[in-house]
Parts: C-alpha cells; structure tokens; sequence
C-alpha cells in the first residue's frame, strides 16, 4: 500500500518537474550585426531577398520591410532576423495575422502586416423541390415570382422565403386543392409550372348593390276584368301575392276574394289616390302592378283559416292592432293569441251582435274590417241595461254562523234596496275598488285597486267565476258579489 503512494506521489513530481526542464533547453538567439559573416568565428549562411516557408495548410501572411524605421514583431514566440536592405519581401507561414506590437529587434527597419480577408463559405444551395419558411436563393426568387405573376404574392422577389411568401404558397395550395403545409414540395412546384395567369385567389365576394324594387310580373287582364268578393282563380291569387308584398295582407295567397282580400283592396286604393270601392278594376289593377305603387307598413287583411286561442305569428299580431284600433284590446301585440286577445276578440264580438266564442273566424274578420264595426266606446253607449234580477232570500252564509253587519250592501253597492249592484266592465267607483280588494284577498286579482273596471279586472272576475261555478261571463252581477263577499251560493248572474 505505501509503495503504491510513493509510486503515485513520484509520478506527480516527474509531472510538474517535466515542464520546468522543457523550459531549460531554450536557448536565446545572441544579438548579432546586420552582417553575420563579417567575422572568422561564427559562420551563418547567407539571407535571401525573399524567403518562403515550407507549404502549409493556414492562411499566409506578407510582412513589407523598410529601412529607417523600427522592426517590431510579436509572432509565435520566435525571433526573426531581417536584411539590412531597403526593401525586402517576406513569406512568413503563419497561424494567426501578425501583430505590430512587440519587442524593438532591429532600429531603422519596421514591419509592416497586411491581414488576409476574412473567408465566408458559400451557402449550401436549398435543393429544389424542398422549399419552405428560411428558405433561399434563386429557386425561391422563381417561386415568388410566380406566385406575384398569378396574383398570389404582393411582396419583393428577393428570394428570401419568409412569412408572406409562406402566406402566398398556402393560399395557392388552398386553391388548387393541394396540402396546405406552405412548404415547395414536388406536387406545388409542379401545380405552379401548370398554372394559368389568369388564376387568383380566392376573395372575399363584393357585397351586390341591391337591385330595385321591380314590379310584379302584370297578369293577364283587360278592361272587362273586375275582381271582387266571391272572385276566385288565378287572377286572385296573383292580386293577393301582390298585396301581400305591398303589405296591405298578411297570411298566404289562397286565391279567394274574401273580406279580409277586400279590406286590403280598399286600404290600397285609399293610399294611391284610387276609387275606394273594394274592387280591383282595370285602373287599380293597373296601378297595382305598377313600380310606383305605394307601400305600407299596417296589414289590413288576413288570409287563412281561423284564428283560435294558440295561435301566433303576423296574422295574429295584424288581428291585435285591429281590435286595438277599436278599442277592445289593451295587451301588447305581441302575436301571441292569448288570454287577453280572446277576450277581447269575444267582446268585439258581442257588441256587434256576433257569436262570442272568442275564435276569429271570417265571419268575425268581415265584420272587422268593414265599415259598420262598431268600436268599444260605441258599444258601451248602446249596451242595452240587463234587468236587474228579483232579489233572492239571503241565504244563511257559509264563512259565519254570525249575522252580518246591516250595512254591508251600503258598503258595497247604491242600489236603493240595498242589494248587490251589477258591475262590468268600463264601470268605475267605490264599489269596484272594495271588489278588487276583495277579489285581491282571495288571490285572484293582482292589479292596482284603482276602481276601474278594466281588463284586468274581468279577467280576475271571470277566473273567480270559473273556480266558483258561477257563469264566467267577467260581469260581477248579485250572485258574483254575494259569493265574493259572503260566500258560495247558488248561481246566478
């Protein structure tokens, strides 16, 4: 073991000690005159002009000597000696540029370096076929070019295959239905050496200016032609379609005059300066067709089959601005047959001596958009009083075995006997307000207690009537407030 160390430790020391008798045989070159053979003693062999070291794989160096000027030389640790003669040329093979700093060998001469340029190897040519992105030279310029001649690329044609010449290379492949991957391959470069200059990209379509309104295609008609209510056909259909693109109707064309087909005839005659008589005559057909017929923006007819409870859509929504225009609808039109549309179309119906089921039928619609629709207000001032009924007993209530206050009709109603009243709809007063607060105790009103018998306030009366087994006509008459105020009794009007 400790022969093994002191082998180690004398290996070490031979190391270290190996540079420092390297170093010992260096022999420093004396200083010697120009002329080295002007003595018996030492005999060195004569310089040439120019000397050239042996070949060499390194880059060679050419130093300019001359006279009267100091000779500095700082090179591979070497001391050169040098000519005394003017001008001389030296070949010095050499590693590395000569540097001018230095140790002053020689007084009167100075060297000077020339460095070699510097050498830049030639960029590998990009095979073709394998172009892409960092891509270059000139199989990218023929590329760019191409694409700019086919419209394709707006760029330089500087061979440089950046971002935009990728752009340009994947929207040519989109275009010829190639892989979209920007990259030159064998399949671009020969769609590209096939391509017309007529091809372009593909481009967004330059939105068409909207052509004007032409008129209808004008049917067949003469001076004999008149179309009117109970008129069906062709000729029909084709006036319907026409007033249903100028507004006047609203449904589908079904090539029957009816009322609703006549409103519309009307409201367009009124509006372009015609005869307004319901009937579609050579002058208002010839108008009809015209460019210059006027539009507009209220329906004035229907076309269909009746409308029920349901419904929706511009039929109902044109049926709602009628009755609104009448008085009978207060909702929002909103084309949704609901609720307050049926109520509204029954009480139309009523005033004017129809059917009240509510179902706007053509029946309803001819009376709607004649001339002899009565409106709301006009029904309330000809509603002929309903008789008030003879005053039943006064049944035992069933909310209390205790007797009433004696003022509880006073409270509720002015008649003279002091019976319920008969309220409806249009009504306004004391007694109504103590209704809906009656009617809003029991949940079935959620209207302001205002005192006016509005919509809102038949409405809760003919639910409560519903749920009562009272007649659920939205008339609060004797047996209805009796029961709201007192309780169930037999039913009445």
């Amino acid at each position: 073991m400790k022969s093994r160390r002191f082998i180690k430790v004398a290996l070490a020391a031979l190391l270290l000690a190996l540079p420092l008798v390297l170093s010992g045989c260096y022999v420093a070159p004396s200083d010697l005159p120009a002329n080295n053979n002007t003595g018996n003693t030492l005999n060195f062999p004569t310089y040439q002009p120019e000397i050239t070291a042996a070949p060499t794989a390194a880059p060679e160096t050419t130093a300019v000597v001359q006279q009267n000027t100091p000779v500095v030389i700082d090179q591979i640790n070497t001391p050169v000696a040098l000519p005394t003669s003017n001008t001389s040329t030296w070949t010095i093979a050499t590693p590395a540029p000569i540097s001018t700093s230095g140790t002053n060998i020689n007084p009167g001469i100075t060297v000077t370096t020339v460095t070699p340029l510097p050498y830049t190897p030639a960029p590998s040519p990009t095979p073709q076929g394998s172009l892409k992105l960092g891509s270059s030279g000139a199989d990218v310029r023929n590329v760019q070019s191409k694409l700019k001649s086919l419209g394709f690329y707006k760029g330089s044609v500087d061979g440089d295959f950046g971002a935009a010449t990728e752009a340009a290379v994947k929207a040519f492949q989109k275009q010829y239905k190639l892989t979209v991957d920007g990259k030159v391959g064998a399949a671009t470069l020969k769609a590209l050496a096939t391509a017309r200059a007529t091809a372009r990209p593909a481009v967004t379509p330059t939105p068409k200016r909207t052509p004007t309104r032409r008129p209808t295609a004008t049917p067949a008609f003469d001076h004999h032609t008149y179309l009117q209510q109970g008129s069906s056909g062709t000729a029909v259909r084709q006036l319907q379609q026409r007033l249903i693109s100028l507004g006047y109707l609203t449904g589908t064309a079904n090539g029957k005059f009816d009322v609703s087909t006549q409103a519309a005839v009307l409201a367009f005659q009124r509006r372009n300066g015609q005869v307004a008589d319901g009937v579609a005559g050579p002058d208002t057909l010839k108008v009809l067709y015209s460019s210059s017929a006027r539009r507009t923006s209220t329906s004035a007819g229907i076309i269909g089959d009746s409308l029920r409870p349901g419904a929706n859509g511009s039929a109902v929504r044109t049926l709602q601005t009628k009755l609104k225009a009448l008085g009978y609808y207060r909702g929002t039109v909103d084309g949704d047959y609901g609720t307050a549309t049926t109520e509204a179309v029954r009480a139309f119906q009523r005033a004017n001596g129809l059917t009240a089921d509510g179902i706007a039928g053509g029946t309803t619609f001819a009376k709607l958009y004649s001339s002899s629709a009565k409106t709301y207000l006009q029904s309330l001032a000809t509603a002929t009083p309903k008789p008030t009924p003879t005053r039943r007993p006064t049944a035992t209530p069933h909310r209390t075995a205790t007797p009433l206050p004696p003022d509880v009709y006073q409270r509720v109603t002015t008649a003279p006997d002091g019976d319920y009243a008969t309220l409806r709809r249009g009504y306004t007063g004391t007694p109504v307000t103590r209704m809906q607060e009656e009617l809003k105790k029991l949940g079935f009103y959620n209207g302001n207690v205002d005192g006016i018998y509005g919509e809102g306030t038949e409405d809760a009366v003919r639910a409560y009537q519903r749920a009562n087994g009272l007649n659920a006509d939205g008339v609060a008459g004797p047996a209805t407030l009796r029961s709201i105020f007192e309780g169930n009794f037999p039913s009445g009007s």
